[in-house]
């Protein structure tokens, strides 16, 4: 090869040479349009056009004067604040706006549950009720069983009892709308309406005692009921029960259940409550005159504002009981030291009240009265 075709050889290879070095520089300078324009782009919707603008002529100013004035620097600081305080109404925004919608959706949810809640306990109810048609039956077989029996022997046949023992097993506690409000603890008035009907069905004593014996009458609505004088309850288990505003005196309660019983402002006066099991019974603001409390468990009663004048306390156990405004003038304790006994050693609520307002006077020879301070 001469040195003639050498010389075009390398002319040839640079011409390649120089035409991908070519190439090359123009794919490098679209790549950085593309970045500049995508920059461009981008810092609209982030910085905004107010901020880019006043940027830009913060800029422009600086080169052409190598200073910037103080409207200048005003603007810009005047936009950045404006563009942050923006940004951020917009995170909070997208932030609450998510957190409204499940609130929202939640409360939905709760309602609704508290609609299905409130149909199937409405349904529970309407089956509840069908056993009075039950109810009406059984006691019209009491009725003619009761007919011809006079003043006489009033005691029913045993097929009877268990019929009317079976009833009452049935008629459950539960829900129901009152005053357009569904109640709050499940509660059964038909075991009200059968118990009121054997009470006033003058049964004879043999087969109210079965009957009371074997039958539960827990969750018994017996509210302002007005019951009169003399009704036997011995032995009944009355737990759970509402009493509240019935009127019945010199009822017979002897070792009755009467646990976390409903009876503010009942009238119980001169009935007979020996060994019964009051424990947390609300007895607010209740009518107690001479009421026998004999061994009595009134654990954690409230007996709030209670008339307890001439009652017997003796033996009664009153543990966490509340005292608060309890009116007990003349009522029977078993220890010379009942008042410093409540206050001292089981610190009852209302004690100190009593122990400003009475003092113990024996009378006989263990047995003590509490008389009103003078």
């Amino acid at each position: 090869m001469n040195e003639q075709e050498h010389i075009e050889r390398l002319k040839t290879e640079n011409k390649l040479l120089q035409d991908k070095l070519d190439k090359i520089n123009k794919g490098d300078q679209k790549k950085r349009k593309f970045r500049w324009w995508l920059l461009k782009k981008s810092t609209g919707p982030v910085f905004g056009n107010r901020l880019k603008k006043s940027v830009s002529a913060a800029i422009t100013e600086y080169k052409e004067y190598k200073t910037v004035s103080v409207d200048t620097v005003s603007d810009v600081s005047s936009s950045v604040i404006w563009r942050f305080t923006r940004i951020g109404l917009f995170a909070f925004l997208f932030a609450v706006i998510p957190s409204l919608v499940l609130v929202f959706q939640t409360k939905l949810l709760m309602n609704q549950n508290k609609l299905i809640t409130s149909q199937n306990n409405l349904v529970e109810a309407d089956r509840r009720s069908s056993l009075v048609f039950v109810m009406g039956d059984v006691l019209a077989d009491l009725n003619e069983e009761l007919k011809y029996k006079g003043s006489g022997s009033r005691n029913i046949s045993r097929t009877l009892e268990a019929r009317i023992i079976g009833l009452c097993m049935a008629m459950k506690p539960y829900r129901y709308i009152d005053n357009g409000e569904l109640i709050e603890n499940a509660i059964s008035p038909e075991r009200g309406q059968l118990l009121f009907t054997l009470l006033k069905s003058d049964l004879g004593l043999e087969s109210s005692q079965d009957i009371l014996n074997s039958a539960e009458f827990q969750y018994t609505n017996f509210r302002k009921v007005n019951l009169g004088r003399g009704a036997n309850l011995k032995y009944a288990r009355l737990d759970y029960s509402d009493f509240t505003e019935a009127q019945m005196p010199e009822t017979n309660l002897e070792r009755s259940d009467l646990k976390e019983v409903q009876m503010s402002k009942i009238n119980l006066s001169d009935s007979n409550l020996k060994r019964a099991r009051l424990q947390n019974a609300n007895l607010q603001k209740a009518e107690l005159l001479s009421v026998d409390f004999t061994s009595a468990n009134l654990f954690g009663a409230n007996l709030t504002g209670a008339d307890l004048t001439g009652a017997i306390l003796w033996g009664t156990k009153l543990e966490n009981t509340n005292l608060t405004d309890a009116i007990l003038d003349n009522a029977i304790v078993d220890r010379e030291d009942w008042i410093d006994y409540i206050s001292n050693t089981l610190d009852l609520k209302g004690a100190s009240g009593i122990e400003k307002r009475y003092k113990i006077k024996k009378q006989g020879k263990k047995q003590f009265i509490l008389v009103p301070n003078k």
